[in-house]
């Protein structure tokens, strides 16, 4: 098989591995690191850049659009999901700011809470406050944006329980 036989078969693989999904610069380097060394991979990627069909902000940003919008995710988790998907910190910071001045600060929250209460009730006890709070950090909330929608939203007497302890 001759060089440029061998660089054609990558590229191919490449196109073949972002038609099935958006991939960051990185984890299509790790999947072509699989068939060819690294000058080869980096070649491929390089010319990819080129064409515009591999682009790191863009994918940061539909991902982050994605898991903000749709799936109730918060901008830390997100931030979070994108540096593990091999996106560079800054770039990530910019897709999740970008993101969150289109969507707003509280109405993702707002509209995961809402979704969430379809099958759950409404906390009655400071416990089952307390315990929503911690779930909704773990979705990747920030405390002060889940305070200020759950005090809105949740019942007088749960939330005052709250507050008191």
């Amino acid at each position: 098989m001759t060089d440029t036989t061998a660089s054609k078969a990558l590229m191919r693989k490449a196109g073949s591995i972002l038609a099935r999904r958006a991939c960051s610069r990185g984890e299509l380097r790790d999947r072509l690191l699989k068939a060819a060394d690294a000058a080869e991979a980096d070649a491929v990627i390089l010319r990819l850049e080129e064409l515009h069909l591999l682009n790191d902000p863009e994918v940061a940003y539909n991902f982050a659009s994605d898991r903000i919008s749709l799936r109730g995710w918060g901008p830390r988790k997100v931030r979070h999901a994108l540096v593990r998907r091999q996106i560079s910190p800054q770039v990530a910071d910019a897709a999740v700011e970008r993101v969150r001045a289109e969507a707003g600060e509280r109405i993702p929250l707002e509209r995961y809470l809402e979704k969430h209460w379809r099958t759950r009730q409404h906390p009655r006890s400071r416990a089952e406050l307390a315990k929503l709070v911690a779930h909704l950090r773990r979705r990747g909330f920030e405390e002060p944006v889940i305070l200020e929608v759950l005090r809105r939203k949740v019942p007088g007497e749960a939330w005052r329980a709250f507050e008191a302890e």
